[in-house]
């Protein structure tokens, strides 16, 4: 009987038995499958650092990479499981980018476990308001006190302006201290009414032309047209009165003389002063001017054409002497302030200002 021997033992280094080439291939339909799942689902969001880039995208090129890497690492003779070469989607692409993350994320191999999380970001450091800087005020004290005017020194609107009704007063240097007329200037002064021919203020005492003088007459009474214009042959085109000439002579205070001839530069009496009011104010002359005359010293020395207006202006109490009211001094250069005291009376008589006292002005009888 021959001995027969015991069948050889087994070669560690020879091929791999069936448990173990299934075992492989567990593993590996089980990383497919993990594989596949993963790159299934787009819209899972990982887990990331605070730094983050622009998002990455798995092309088909890798995934077949990957399934040729899986495929070489098999033993010889053992085939890839289905569905580990199966093509993914074209593109995965992850919602929100990663700065610097390991390649297993970057491939996607470690799933989210928390899926449609929000991304986890470092919080923003708070920054805690600073107060302004205040000063310690007294409780009895306010913070913008009021001023005495009424406004606050805090504000940015100007406090109201309050004006008092204090009469105005006239430039010492154009009325002397104590002039008999000074409550009549200061009056045209304070409406500007007081300029000459050269637009200088005039003064009290200065003697007035007939151009001045109608010039006057027109700010101050502003009348109406009442007769057609006179074309003065002596009035030059560009006389600085001109308007005024034409507004007094059609309103009736001025007519000129014999001839069309106005004379702008002559000195102006007295007596046409209170005759040129009396006819622009349309004053009617007494029925006996005579009588009414008698009460100046001086009547007789009134020109008979100026008898009838010097007596209306003496009843309406037009008439202002100085310094002695009953001397009339008719033929006399007119002096701004005796003009502008005749003409303010001539302004009360019209209602249009309040009457002054004063010892110079003539009550009729």
């Amino acid at each position: 009987m021959s001995q027969s021997y015991p069948p050889d033992p087994p070669n560690g280094r020879s091929n791999p038995r069936l448990d173990e080439i299934i075992a492989i291939i567990v593993a590996l339909a089980t990383m497919g499958t993990i594989l596949f799942w993963t790159l299934s689902h787009p819209n899972r969001k990982l887990t990331l650092t605070p730094d983050q880039t622009p998002p990455q995208t798995q092309t088909s090129s890798e995934n077949q990479t990957l399934s040729k890497i899986l495929e070489d690492s098999l033993p010889d003779g053992v085939s890839a499981p289905s569905g580990t070469t199966s093509q993914p989607p074209t593109t995965a692409t992850t919602p929100a980018p990663t700065v610097n993350q390991p390649w297993w994320i970057a491939l996607g191999l470690v799933p989210q476990t928390a899926p449609d999380t929000s991304i986890a970001t470092s919080p923003q450091p708070q920054v805690t308001p600073v107060p302004p800087e205040t000063t310690n005020i007294n409780p009895t004290e306010t913070a913008c006190p009021t001023q005495p005017n009424g406004g606050n020194i805090c504000s940015t609107t100007p406090p109201p302006v309050t004006t008092k009704s204090t009469p105005q007063t006239a430039k010492s240097s154009l009325i002397p201290e104590g002039y008999w007329a000074s409550p009549f200037v200061v009056y045209f002064i304070n409406k500007n009414w007081a300029t000459g021919s050269d637009q200088k203020p005039l003064k009290p005492d200065e003697k007035i032309t007939r151009g001045e003088f109608a010039a006057q007459l027109e700010k101050a009474f502003n009348k109406q047209p009442e007769q057609p214009p006179i074309k003065f042959k002596d009035v030059p085109q560009n006389f600085w009165a001109k308007p005024a000439l034409k507004e007094v002579t059609q309103s009736g205070f001025l007519v000129g003389y014999p001839g069309d001839i106005f004379r702008p530069k002559q000195e102006i009496p007295r007596v046409q002063v209170l005759v040129a009011l009396a006819s622009g104010l349309e004053l009617k002359p007494p029925t006996n001017p005579q009588q009414t005359l008698k009460i100046f010293t001086d009547a007789n020395q009134i020109p008979p054409w100026a008898i009838e207006g010097v007596a209306a202006a003496t009843e309406a109490g037009l008439v202002v002497n100085y310094p002695d009211k009953n001397t009339l001094n008719p033929n006399q250069t007119a002096t701004y302030g005796e003009v502008s005291s005749m003409i303010y009376q001539g302004l009360v008589y019209r209602g249009k200002a309040q009457p002054i006292a004063s010892d110079y002005i003539v009550n009729s009888p």
